[in-house]
């Protein structure tokens, strides 16, 4: 039996997740970055899945440029479309992240190391996390906004990445991550399950080194994002 069919699964419960469309939704802009700059506000946006979006959202007043979309295929299928991507001038970028763990009977499957989830989230899709920095690295992307479907376990290692990027301080990033259990009470989110991230990008040398060496952005597209998001 090969190690994938040994894979733990669990089943994803797509109705329960519908019900948290357009929640979980926030500017990353505001927080304070190194050497007296803070994240541009109004250019960077996280959410959960938006299949729907009620009129009352802020979601549905955003001027976008882009939306990208890391829910794997069978979510989108299962979920529907997100609504932002029908608008027009709003450019849509499907990186179906998770192609690999998910199916049509809503299995999904559970990384073996039991605390180390978030990490196998960067490390299993690099591939897909190099195209969503590449694609932040393009100059007329912004306003930006990135979801999945419960937008705080693929978005919040995302959102953890960039923030990174941007000079922002760890317990910042972690009380970012920890804002999704407002919306998700019932199996909250806890500041450790970053530590492994956090632990690798050390290793690689800082963010600089772990987005070359892990992700495989380059100096310049690192330097096109922060000139993009930060303002002094």
């Amino acid at each position: 039996m090969s190690k994938d069919k040994e894979a733990p699964s669990v089943v994803v419960d797509f109705e329960l997740l519908r019900s948290f469309a357009a929640q979980n939704f926030r500017d990353l802009g505001g927080h304070p970055a190194a050497n007296r700059r803070r994240v541009r506000a109004g250019h960077i946006f996280r959410s959960s899945h938006l299949a729907e979006v009620p009129p009352e959202s802020p979601i549905s007043r955003l001027e976008l440029r882009t939306l990208v979309t890391l829910q794997s295929r069978a979510e989108v299928k299962h979920l529907g479309a997100p609504v932002p991507a029908s608008r027009q001038g709003v450019r849509w970028e499907h990186i179906p992240m998770g192609d690999e763990w998910f199916n049509d009977q809503g299995y999904t499957r559970v990384p073996p190391e039991p605390g180390r989830e978030h990490l196998a989230l960067v490390m299993h899709f690099r591939d897909d996390w190099r195209r969503f920095f590449k694609l932040l690295a393009e100059r007329d992307v912004y306003p930006l906004l990135f979801h999945c479907s419960a937008g705080r376990d693929r978005t919040g290692v995302g959102a953890a990445m960039l923030l990174s990027m941007l000079g922002v301080e760890r317990d910042r990033i972690v009380a970012d991550f920890l804002e999704s259990n407002l919306v998700f009470k019932k199996v909250p989110l806890a500041a450790e399950q970053l530590d492994p991230v956090f632990e690798l990008i050390d290793e690689n040398g800082g963010i600089e080194g772990f987005m070359r060496e892990v992700i495989g952005l380059t100096p310049d597209e690192l330097a096109i994002i922060q000139e993009a998001l930060l303002v002094d």
